[in-house]
């Protein structure tokens, strides 16, 4: 599957040729640090590749699971919530080994990146998001929390982490002029939203395997196709607006959510942190990522781990886990129908709300 893209990718490097074609579609679509990460194993050939890039993706799933048993204080990482969660998630972590994706990978760094935070290294914490975003774009997201909680330091060091990662670091290995042009060329290709589509894949970008809230509300609110090729035309819009007031209907979202979050979160950040803001946080990054494809939500891991050991305690936050668990059980008999009415998306806000509710309840109690 996307196997062959991180390698061609990898071997482009390698021989010095053009990772952004100009004259067609990227075949490959992430941030030009990723494919310089890429040109190691690709130099092995195409299968010790594949071999290396299983290897990190257990090793990432390993350090997923650790990372959750460490944000939600548990002593064993063979706690019940993290077993359940990881048995939930089960289809999207063969979807990262299948396809090659590196969802696991990311979501490792951006559970490393919140311990960092609850241990007071900041600036580690800034550098694990920014090779995340070195890897894929859209961890940059996580940036908005750490400026709203005052994490100074995780933010510089994002940012600079950052300009290291996508500028100075490629330079010995592809020359100034190719850097610039790099880092140039795909921010030409990837970073564009527009009626006819979104980044580099326009065919895909609306159809119902995106399952971000840019996805969902155009293929409902406009009449666009919910298939990259369809034959004949299929629809599912419940409304017929232009693509302007489509995009007011997802910046009131955004500003609704972004709003819910703020007011859900204690005043003071907490000394040792807190598992359901992150948790929470990731589940916001998923909805309001332009391009979200179902491999992504293995994100929902740790969400889910929390709210499994929340409903232990506090028995009404079984009653969201029950919702996005109906919602991804939809997904998976019926996996077309199901995401062309946004059964991923809803399933991750419905977490969202379970952990915004138990945040500001949490923040009630500490008032009395």
């Amino acid at each position: 599957m996307d196997y062959r893209t991180w390698f061609q990718a990898g071997q482009t490097v390698l021989q010095g040729g053009e990772i952004y074609p100009h004259a067609q579609i990227f075949p490959f679509m992430y941030p030009p640090t990723c494919a310089l990460l890429l040109a190691l194993p690709a130099f092995f050939g195409k299968a010790a590749m594949i071999l290396i890039l299983s290897s990190l993706n257990t090793v990432a799933w390993i350090l997923c699971i650790r990372f959750s048993s460490a944000l939600m204080s548990e002593q064993r990482a063979q706690n019940t919530p993290i077993v359940v969660a990881t048995f939930i998630v089960m289809p999207f972590v063969w979807s990262s080994y299948h396809l090659g994706q590196p969802s696991l990978v990311l979501l490792a760094l951006m559970l490393g990146a919140f311990l960092s935070l609850r241990h007071g290294r900041e600036t580690l914490a800034g550098a694990l998001v920014a090779l995340a975003v070195a890897i894929k774009a859209f961890p940059l997201l996580a940036i908005f929390y750490f400026i709203y909680r005052r994490y100074w330091m995780a933010a510089i060091s994002l940012v600079i982490a950052l300009v290291i990662l996508l500028f100075l670091l490629p330079i010995p290995f592809r020359g100034w002029h190719q850097s610039l042009n790099d880092a140039r060329d795909w921010q030409r290709g990837m970073l564009h939203y527009e009626q006819g589509g979104i980044a580099q894949r326009p065919a895909r970008g609306y159809t119902w395997k995106n399952q971000s809230i840019f996805g969902l509300a155009n293929r409902l609110l406009r009449r666009v196709s919910v298939d990259e090729e369809p034959d004949p035309l299929a629809y599912a819009n419940l409304a017929d607006l232009d693509f302007r007031t489509v995009n007011i209907v997802i910046m009131g979202s955004a500003l609704l959510l972004g709003l819910s979050f703020v007011v859900a979160m204690p005043r003071q950040r907490a000394p040792e942190g807190d598992a359901r803001e992150f948790a929470a946080l990731l589940s916001l990054i998923l909805i309001f990522t332009p391009l979200a494809f179902g491999y992504l939500f293995v994100w929902l891991m740790f969400p889910l781990a929390l709210l499994i050991k929340r409903s232990l305690e506090v028995p009404a936050s079984l009653i969201w886990v029950l919702i996005a668990l109906a919602l991804l059980t939809a997904t998976a008999i019926a996996p077309r129908f199901a995401q062309i009415y946004g059964s991923l998306f809803f399933a991750a806000l419905m977490l969202y709300l379970a952990l915004a509710i138990d945040l500001r309840r949490a923040q009630n109690l500490i008032a009395k």
